[in-house]
C-alpha cells in the first residue's frame, strides 16, 4: 500500500515547478557562483605573505662573549665550572641564533625579508612605510643575556621592536617570531644549566613526523558541489511534509483514512517518498557537477552508501515533520525547519565555509547534523580515504534516521485524532 503514496508524492512534486527549481536548479546555480567566486579561499591560493623587516644591531656579539669570559675568570670559580660556563656562552650566541637559525631558516626566508641596516639610519627606516617592523638590538645585549642566563645576575638587555601599524597583521608576525625566539633561548638556558651539551641535543633525532594519509586537496567546485547538495536535500523534507499537511486541509488524508487504509502506510509513504526524491535529486546534482565541473567520484561504493544513509536520515526528518504538523494541526513546523533550521544546519555543517576548522566545538556540532556528517564523509571520499575511515558517519546517519522515524511514529496522531 505504500507504492501508491510514493507515486502520489512524486506526481505532486512534478506538478510544482517552484519546488523543482528550488531543489535542483538553485543548488547548481549556487555551486557555480560560489565555486568560481571563492575558488582561491577554499583552495588556499591566497596572496603570498611578504614581510620586510629592518635589523639594527648596536652590539658586537664576539666582544660581549669575550667580556663574559673575563667576567667568569674574575670570579675565581673552579676550572670545571669555569669551562662549563664558557662553553655555554659560546653555544648560546643569541644574535647569531636569531639571524641564522630563526630568520635564516628556510621557512621564514620565504616570507620575511630581513635587511641589516646601520644604526645611523634608524630614524629614516622608522619613517619608511615599506618596512613592516624594525628590530633594534641594544649595546652589550649578548653580555647581558649571558650574565642573566648563566650567572643569574640581573640584566636589562631587551630587544626593541618598532611596529608599522599600517601593515596590520605583518608586525604581529614579527612579534610572534621574537616571542618564540625568547622561549627558545629560555629552553636552551635551562638545558645548558642541566649539564646537557646543546650540540648533542641538536644532533639527535628526538622523533619524526609521518603523514598518516596522503590526501588530495579539495578545490572550491568540489567543496560547494557537496556543500550545496547536502544543504538542499533538507528542503525535500520540509516540502513534502508541507504537501502532506495541505492534503489534510483539503480532506484528502481523511478520505484515505476512511478508505480503511492504515495511517502507517501513509506515514511510511512520506518516509520513502522523501528518500526516493532525495536520491533522485542527489543523482542529478552529482551527475551534472561531474559532467560540467569535473567533480569525479572514484569510490562509487562509498559514494553510494553515504548518499543512501543521508537520504535515509532525511526521510526520517520528513516523516517527523509530517507527524508534528498533523499533531499540532499547523504547517509551522515545516516552515520553521525550512526557513530556520536548514540555515543553522548548513552553517554548522560547513556548507558555505569550512567553519568546523575554526574550533573543535563547532566541528563536533557540525558532524552531529545530518548534512554535516554527510558532507564530512563525501569530502573525505573525494580526498581518497578508505570507506572504513568514514563508516562511523554512515552508522550515525542510519541511527539518526531511525531516531527520527521512531519519534515520528510516536508523534503521529492516532486514527481518531487524525480525523
Amino acid at each position: 500500500m505504500i507504492i501508491p503514496f510514493i507515486k502520489k508524492d512524486l506526481l505532486i512534486l512534478l506538478r510544482n515547478p517552484q519546488s523543482l527549481l528550488t531543489l535542483v536548479l538553485m543548488p547548481l546555480i549556487l555551486i557555480a557562483i560560489l565555486g568560481f567566486a571563492l575558488g582561491g579561499v577554499i583552495s588556499g591560493d591566497a596572496e603570498a605573505i611578504s614581510v620586510k623587516v629592518a635589523f639594527i644591531d648596536h652590539s658586537d656579539e664576539q666582544k660581549d662573549i669575550d667580556a663574559f669570559y673575563e667576567k667568569v675568570k674574575a670570579k675565581g670559580l673552579p676550572l670545571e665550572a669555569e669551562t662549563a660556563l664558557i662553553q655555554g656562552a659560546n653555544q648560546l650566541r643569541p644574535i647569531q641564533t636569531l639571524l641564522e637559525d630563526v630568520f635564516g631558516s628556510k621557512e621564514l626566508k620565504e616570507i620575511v625579508e630581513l635587511e641589516q641596516v646601520e644604526s645611523e639610519k634608524l630614524n629614516d627606516i622608522k619613517n619608511d612605510d615599506s618596512y613592516s617592523a624594525v628590530i633594534e638590538i641594544p649595546e652589550h645585549f649578548t653580555l647581558g643575556i649571558l650574565t642573566s642566563a648563566l650567572l643569574d645576575e640581573s640584566s636589562t638587555s631587551t630587544i626593541k621592536l618598532y611596529k608599522n601599524e599600517a601593515k596590520e597583521i605583518f608586525p604581529k608576525i614579527v612579534e610572534d617570531i621574537l616571542v618564540n625566539f625568547q622561549k627558545q633561548m629560555t629552553s636552551m638556558t635551562v638545558i645548558g644549566k642541566a649539564g646537557i651539551q646543546l650540540e648533542e641535543v641538536g644532533s639527535k633525532n628526538l622523533g619524526k613526523i609521518e603523514t598518516v594519509t596522503e590526501r588530495e586537496p579539495i578545490n572550491a567546485l568540489q567543496y560547494y558541489s557537496v556543500g550545496m547538495s547536502v544543504m538542499f536535500i533538507m528542503f525535500i523534507a520540509s516540502s513534502l511534509s508541507s504537501f502532506a499537511y495541505r492534503e489534510k486541509q483539503l480532506q484528502v488524508f481523511n478520505r484515505i483514512i476512511l478508505s480503511n487504509t492504515s495511517r502507517w502506510s501513509y506515514l511510511g509513504g512520506i518516509f520513502f517518498s522523501v528518500m526516493i526524491i532525495a536520491m533522485v535529486q542527489q543523482a542529478i546534482l552529482y551527475g551534472v557537477t561531474s559532467l560540467v565541473f569535473d567533480v569525479i567520484w572514484k569510490d562509487l561504493l562509498g559514494f553510494f552508501l553515504v548518499n543512501l544513509s543521508l537520504c535515509f536520515a532525511i526521510g526520517g526528518v520528513g516523516a517527523l515533520l509530517t507527524a508534528l504538523n498533523f499533531r499540532i494541526d499547523s504547517e509551522g513546523v515545516s516552515n520553521f525547519f525550512g526557513n530556520v533550521m536548514v540555515a543553522i544546519f548548513a552553517f554548522l555543517g560547513g556548507s558555505f565555509t569550512p567553519i568546523g576548522e575554526t574550533t573543535s566545538l563547532i566541528g563536533m556540532l557540525g558532524n552531529y547534523t545530518p548534512n554535516g556528517a554527510g558532507m564530512a564523509s563525501l569530502l573525505q571520499l573525494l580526498q581518497g580515504v578508505e570507506l572504513s575511515a568514514i563508516s562511523h558517519h554512515i552508522f550515525y546517519l542510519v541511527g539518526f534516521g531511525l531516531v527520527m522515524l521512531t519519534a515520528a511514529v510516536f508523534s503521529f496522531p492516532k486514527r481518531g485524532d487524525a480525523i
